[in-house]
């Protein structure tokens, strides 16, 4: 039988804005899930690329909203308001289409 478990915090508050930023994990290796909190009051598109093993910078390049007969790879949206809750890569660099826009706090659980 499997355990649902709340979502634990294990790390730093990062506010995400439309500069690339890194948001550091405790785990290395397997996906992470991430609390994501959209403090707009309207629909923040997210982008996210994995850390370079190297540690190297990366650029998350250009976010924009998928429109219709064209989408996007590793490019989530975030209705007004909303509290989710997503896997990524550990240590992965985000950029938000909108300033300061989203809070992200990496964790475990759901």
């Amino acid at each position: 039988m499997s355990t649902v478990n709340a979502f634990t915090p294990k790390g730093k508050t990062y506010l995400v804005s439309t500069s690339d930023v890194q948001v550091i994990t405790q785990d290395n290796v397997i996906a992470v899930s991430y609390r994501i909190v959209n403090v707009t009051a309207g629909t923040v598109y997210l982008g996210f690329k994995a850390a370079d093993p190297t540690g190297a910078a990366v650029s998350v390049g250009t976010v924009a909203a998928p429109t219709a007969g064209s989408p996007v790879n590793n490019i989530i949206g975030f209705l007004s308001g909303s509290i989710e809750v997503v896997s990524l890569p550990p240590n992965v660099w985000l950029k938000a289409d909108t300033a300061s826009s989203l809070l992200i706090t990496p964790g475990e659980g759901i």
